[in-house]
C-alpha cells in the first residue's frame, strides 16, 4: 500500500497560523485527486520558521521528515510549493539530488511539479529561481522599511538593557512606530557596569556582581528560562554604542560575520539618539579601548605587561621571567629573528626598573610647568562658556526638519504613480531633507555631549587639585598589578619602545592624557579626550663601584612639550561645532 506524507510550513514573515491548515487542505485534495489517502501520522508541519538556511536548525518536523524519508516510512511526499521544503538554494539542490538518486519517493506539489513527469527538473529549477528572487525582494523591502523607521526617529529592535519600548500612535490610533525610553532603574545598573569596567574590573567580576545582586538579564536562555549574566554579555553591553547615544544599523557581530563569509564589506550606519545617552563618550571609549582592556586585567603578574608596544612591529612587549633583573622585550620580533632570520627586527631589551623611572619622569614633566598652566586656562574658559542657547536652537531645527521629512514621506506614499516627474522631485526633496536631519542630529549630539561634561563642580575640583600626587601612586607596592596597569593605560594611552642607540641608551615615544590625570587626581570624571605626545631618551650611567650600582637619566628629545598656545589651539579644536 502506498504511504503518503504531507509537509507544510509558514515562515516568520507571514504570521498566520491558518496558512498551515490551508496548505494541508490543498495537499489533501491533491492527494485525493491522485487516488491517494493521507495518514495523520505522516503530516509534518513547522510554524513561524523561515525556510532559509538560518531557519533550518529550528525546523524540528523538517528534520523528522528527512529521517522518516531515509527510513522508508512513506512513498509519496506532497507539498503546496517546493519552497515550503526550503528556500535555501543549497538545500534545494540537495533535495533535488535526493529525488534524482532515490526514485522510491515521489514528490507532488500543488503548483504543478510531479517527479513522474519527464520535465520535472526543469519545472523545479524555475521555481527555485523564483523562490530565491522572492527572498531577495523580501529582504530588500524589510531593509527599506527598517531604514525608513530609523530615519524618522523610531527604533526597530528589541530595547537594550536599560531601556523600555514605547509604541507611538497617530491621531487615528494607528501604530506608526516605536521608540526607546530610558528605564531609570536598569539605566543606573548600566552606569555602574561602565564605572566598574573603567576602574579596571574584569568582565568576570562584573558578571558575578550582576548575578549576586539578582539583576535580570534582558536575554533568555535556550530553554526559554531567564539567562544568567556571563562575561560575553557584559562585553556586548560595553560595546553597544546606544549607551553613548548612537544606534548602529547593521553593527552587530553576527552581521559582520555574515558579510565576512560573503566576502563583502560591513556597511553599518549610525543614527544619533542623544536622548538615550547613559554614559559620556570618554567613559564609553575608555571601557572599549583595546589597550585598557588588554592591560586593565588578566595581563600577567607584572604591572608593565601589555602597557608598552614595539616600535618595529607594533606588538605588545612582554616581561621576562627572570626575577633578579627583569626586562621588557618584543616576543614577535624575537621569534621572527630566531626562526626566520629577520635582521630588521627589534630584539633589544630594556630593564623594567628603567622603564618605571622613565614613566615617572615623563609624568612629572607633563604635569608641571607651562603645560599644566595652559591646560587649566582652557578649563577656566570652558567653565565660563554656555552653549544652552545653541543646543535649544539646534533641537528646534531638528524638530522642524523631522516634521518636513514626515510630510514629504506622506506625500510620497500618496503620490500618483503616473506622475513620474512629480514623484522624482518629491524623492529628491525627501533625500535632501533626510540628509539635513541626520546632519542636524549629529550636531545636536555633539553639543549635548559637550554640555554633559561641563560640570561646574568637576571643573572647580580639577582647577584646585595638585596632579603631582599621582606620582606617589605610580609603582606603589600597595597597588595591585591589574589596578596599576589600568592607571598606566589611562594616563599613557601609548608608550612605544623605539629601540636602542647603544647598550645603555634607549628611546621612547609617549602619549599622555592630561584630562585623565586631573580626573584621577581629583577623583572626578575626565573632561576632555585631548592627548599630547613627546619623545624621551633613557640612559643608564654605570659606576664601576659595587657600593654605587649606577643611575638613570631621562631627557626630552627634539619634540618639546606643547606650548600654552598650542594647547589652547588644540582645545579649541575639540570644542563642539
Amino acid at each position: 500500500m502506498t504511504k503518503l506524507a504531507i509537509y507544510a510550513r509558514y515562515s516568520c514573515d507571514k504570521q498566520n497560523e491558518t496558512s498551515l491548515e490551508d496548505q494541508i487542505r490543498r495537499c489533501t485534495e491533491l492527494a485525493q485527486r491522485h487516488g491517494l489517502s493521507v495518514s495523520k501520522d505522516l503530516i509534518y508541519k513547522d510554524a513561524a520558521v523561515s525556510g532559509t538556511d538560518k531557519g533550518d536548525a529550528l525546523r524540528e518536523d523538517y528534520r523528522r521528515l528527512r529521517e522518516d524519508w531515509d527510513a522508508g516510512k512513506f512513498d509519496v511526499l506532497v507539498v503546496d510549493e517546493f519552497s515550503r521544503l526550503s528556500r535555501d538554494g543549497v538545500e534545494q539542490a540537495v533535495l533535488q539530488k535526493r529525488l534524482e538518486k532515490s526514485r522510491r519517493v515521489r514528490l507532488i506539489t500543488a503548483d504543478g511539479v510531479d517527479t513522474q513527469d519527464p520535465d520535472w527538473q526543469l519545472r523545479l529549477g524555475f521555481q527555485g529561481l523564483i523562490a530565491q528572487q522572492e527572498i531577495r525582494k523580501l529582504s530588500y523591502r524589510v531593509d527599506r522599511g527598517m531604514v525608513g523607521q530609523l530615519e524618522r526617529g523610531y527604533m526597530i529592535a528589541t530595547p537594550a538593557f536599560g531601556y523600555r519600548l514605547q509604541r507611538v500612535f497617530d491621531d487615528n490610533q494607528n501604530h506608526i512606530g516605536s521608540r526607546w525610553v530610558i528605564h531609570e532603574e536598569n539605566a543606573s545598573i548600566v552606569r555602574q557596569v561602565f564605572d566598574k569596567r573603567a576602574k579596571g574590573e574584569s568582565m568576570h567580576k562584573i558578571a558575578a556582581w550582576l548575578n549576586q545582586k539578582g539583576i535580570s538579564c534582558s536575554r533568555r536562555g535556550r530553554d526559554g528560562q531567564e539567562a544568567h549574566w556571563r562575561p560575553a554579555r557584559v562585553k556586548n553591553m560595553l560595546e553597544n554604542a546606544i549607551y553613548k547615544g548612537i544606534f548602529v544599523w547593521r553593527g552587530s557581530s553576527t552581521y559582520a560575520k555574515k558579510m565576512k563569509e560573503l566576502g563583502d564589506e560591513v556597511q553599518s550606519v549610525e543614527y544619533p539618539r542623544p536622548e538615550l545617552r547613559l554614559v559620556s563618550d570618554e567613559v564609553w571609549t575608555r571601557c572599549n579601548n583595546r589597550s585598557v582592556c588588554r592591560s586593565g586585567y588578566g595581563g600577567g603578574r607584572h604591572a608593565l605587561t601589555g602597557v608598552l608596544t614595539c616600535g618595529c612591529c607594533g606588538a605588545t612587549l612582554a616581561v621576562s621571567a627572570v626575577k633578579r633583573c627583569r626586562s621588557l622585550y618584543c616576543p614577535v620580533c624575537s621569534d621572527a629573528r630566531s626562526s626566520l632570520g629577520a635582521t630588521d627586527r627589534l630584539t633589544s631589551t630594556i630593564a623594567v626598573a628603567g622603564v618605571q623611572f622613565m614613566l615617572i619622569q615623563a609624568l612629572e614633566r607633563f604635569i608641571s610647568g607651562p603645560f599644566l598652566h595652559a591646560f587649566r586656562q582652557s578649563l577656566r574658559q570652558r567653565l565660563t562658556s554656555d552653549n544652552s542657547a545653541e543646543i535649544e536652537e539646534c533641537a528646534a531645527r531638528v524638530k522642524k526638519l523631522k516634521n518636513a521629512q514626515e510630510r514629504l514621506s506622506c506625500m510620497l506614499a500618496d503620490a500618483d504613480a503616473d506622475a513620474e516627474g512629480d514623484d522624482e522631485t518629491l524623492q529628491k526633496r525627501y533625500k535632501e531633507t533626510r540628509q539635513q536631519v541626520i546632519a542636524s542630529q549629529q550636531q545636536l549630539a555633539k553639543l549635548q555631549a559637550g554640555a554633559q561634561v561641563l560640570d561646574t563642580a568637576t571643573v572647580e575640583a580639577q582647577l584646585q587639585v595638585d596632579p603631582r600626587k599621582l606620582l606617589s601612586k605610580l609603582f606603589d607596592a600597595n597597588v595591585a598589578p591589574h589596578e596599576l596597569r589600568t592607571i598606566l593605560a589611562r594616563l599613557f594611552p601609548m608608550v612605544v619602545f623605539e629601540g636602542k642607540e647603544g647598550r645603555y641608551f634607549s628611546k621612547f615615544r609617549v602619549r599622555f592624557a592630561p584630562g585623565v590625570a586631573l580626573g584621577m587626581a581629583s577623583g572626578t570624571s575626565c573632561l576632555t579626550q585631548q592627548e599630547v605626545e613627546a619623545r624621551f631618551t633613557l640612559q643608564y650611567i654605570p659606576l664601576n663601584k659595587k657600593e654605587k650600582p649606577g643611575y638613570w637619566v631621562v631627557q626630552a628629545l627634539e619634540q618639546p612639550l606643547p606650548t600654552p598656545e598650542a594647547i589652547q589651539q588644540q582645545e579649541e579644536c575639540l570644542e563642539p561645532a
